[in-house]
């Protein structure tokens, strides 16, 4: 059986544990109605995950005895997505969708065709959180605030590409990008609908960017920043 996972501010290597993230509570009690005996995943969203029994259930607190406790290594290769600010349930869908491919960091960035410039910043952090709870993700992705697009050329680290509708079809390359050895980190670069302009594509190209597309077909945003994340994590 599945067990339900939480992602917080845990102490792992303790015997017992509490619980005292008012959120996290209410979820156990009144939502999923966990009674004490029943067994729950707590992660610290660093790469380390404990099998707990819920042993007392009060109003302000939960305690619960640790069984097993896992430690995950922090996978080589990284890939961050810097996505342009689309309409406000569109960006949180894609990243939501972009934690459960496994992206380690989401950087909202601002461009020349970007039409909302604003986001909720805690409700993202929020979604991430909750998305890495459901699949399993012990490391949870970062949000950084939102930067305008030039200054995040300078910020993008390892393999760069910004895609843009045109060029040729990104085929990531197992010996240069996938799991193994020679794993590093890749930033990806998705525009708002419309796409990055003839400009940005150039500044990207001087800082040594990569220019691809996705294949001969027209993404939205979301879909673009899905498709991208998944074959940059997984080297397909």
């Amino acid at each position: 059986m599945k067990l339900h996972r939480f992602i917080g501010n845990f102490d792992l290597q303790k015997q017992e544990i509490e619980i005292k993230d008012n959120k996290i509570i209410k979820q156990i009690k009144d939502v999923l109605e966990l009674k004490v005996d029943d067994l729950v995943i707590l992660g610290d969203g660093r790469g380390q995950s404990a099998k707990v029994r819920l042993d007392k259930i009060y109003q302000e607190k939960i305690t619960g005895q640790v069984l097993e406790v896992h430690t995950e290594k922090e996978i080589a290769k990284k890939v961050h997505l810097y996505l342009a600010i689309l309409k406000k349930e569109n960006f949180e869908l894609a990243a939501q969708k972009a934690v459960e491919c496994g992206v380690s960091s989401i950087t909202p960035i601002i461009t020349e065709r970007t039409i909302k410039t604003g986001l909720n910043l805690p409700r993202l952090e929020k979604i991430i959180l909750e998305a890495s709870e459901q699949c399993g993700q012990n490391f949870t992705p970062t949000i950084s605030p939102i930067l305008n697009f030039e200054d995040t050329l300078k910020k993008a680290e390892g393999e760069k590409i910004i895609f843009h509708p045109g060029a040729k079809e990104y085929i990531p390359d197992p010996e240069k990008n996938g799991a193994g050895k020679n794993a590093k980190n890749v930033s990806i670069f998705i525009g708002p609908e419309g796409g990055f302009t003839e400009r940005e594509i150039e500044l990207a190209k001087d800082c040594g960017f990569s220019v691809a597309s996705l294949g001969s077909l027209i993404l939205t945003g979301v879909t673009a920043a899905i498709v991208a994340t998944y074959r940059a994590v997984h080297g397909i």
